[in-house]
């Protein structure tokens, strides 16, 4: 756990990152080829976590050339995978794509997720962001929020051999910059929980939890005014620009 929390921490530093407003990352190292990159995450996958200082160096600096390149390329599905990513792209025409490197935790985690998001600004400029999450996205919505550009992610990735960490957080697009702590979620930017699968229909703005194996004992629990003992079902309109108990 240590050595995680200190490569989320290198990771967001070598990224030059400051929150909460992360402004797009920029670097004055030379645009690395999709064969170079190809290599890179080659390496990353069949690593494990906890192998050695220079694995940790390869994930981070890896993680900053794939950066600078979406900062000036425009990576199709297909070609993602050819470089060894996973790809989900946003249903607003492609302006916000998510783009998966993986590697083993060499433990009982499993495979662990890191995603690097894409987007554009009004005047078609690329910008790229590594965020310092571990989750494998693997939808994106555009939500119904007048005036602002704001998009809802829904991912999941292994907490132990127990518990599936599903997950829904809000990210917003503002020009040049990727805002991460818009507090939809009663406070939080974000809907962490262990085993509760996560649904969402665009056109009800609405986001469906199966509670059927949620349990309180975990860590991260829902908010006191969203759960009743017992229930097996929980709905949340976006309404306002926050997620609230649909009645």
């Amino acid at each position: 756990m240590k050595k995680t929390l200190w490569r989320l921490g290198a990771l967001v530093a070598g990224l030059l990152v400051s929150a909460p407003a992360a402004q797009a990352q920029q670097t004055a190292k030379a645009v690395p080829t999709a064969a170079e990159l190809k290599k890179n995450f080659a390496r990353i996958s069949s690593g494990t976590e906890g192998e050695s200082d220079a694995f940790d160096n390869l994930t981070v600096a890896t993680a900053r050339q794939l950066v600078t390149y979406l900062k000036s390329h425009e990576l199709t599905a297909a070609g993602a995978k050819a470089m060894g990513l996973n790809y989900s792209e946003s249903t607003d025409a492609g302006h916000l794509k998510v783009f998966t490197y993986s590697y083993s935790s060499g433990g009982t985690r499993g495979t662990i997720h890191r995603p690097v998001l894409q987007w554009q600004n009004a005047a078609g400029q690329r910008f790229a962001y590594a965020m310092a999450e571990e989750c494998w996205f693997m939808e994106a919505y555009k939500l119904a929020s007048p005036g602002r550009t704001q998009y809802l992610l829904l991912g999941a990735d292994k907490g132990d051999s127990q518990c599936d960490n599903i997950q829904a957080r809000v990210v917003e697009v503002k020009g040049n910059y990727l805002l991460l702590d818009n507090a939809v979620f009663e406070g939080q930017p974000a809907l962490r929980l262990c085993n509760v699968d996560m649904t969402f229909s665009p056109t009800q703005q609405l986001l469906r939890l199966n509670l059927a194996e949620y349990s309180t004992e975990h860590d991260e629990v829902l908010p006191s005014q969203w759960y009743r003992p017992g229930a097996k079902h929980l709905s949340l309109k976006f309404s306002g620009g926050r997620f609230v108990k649909s009645q």
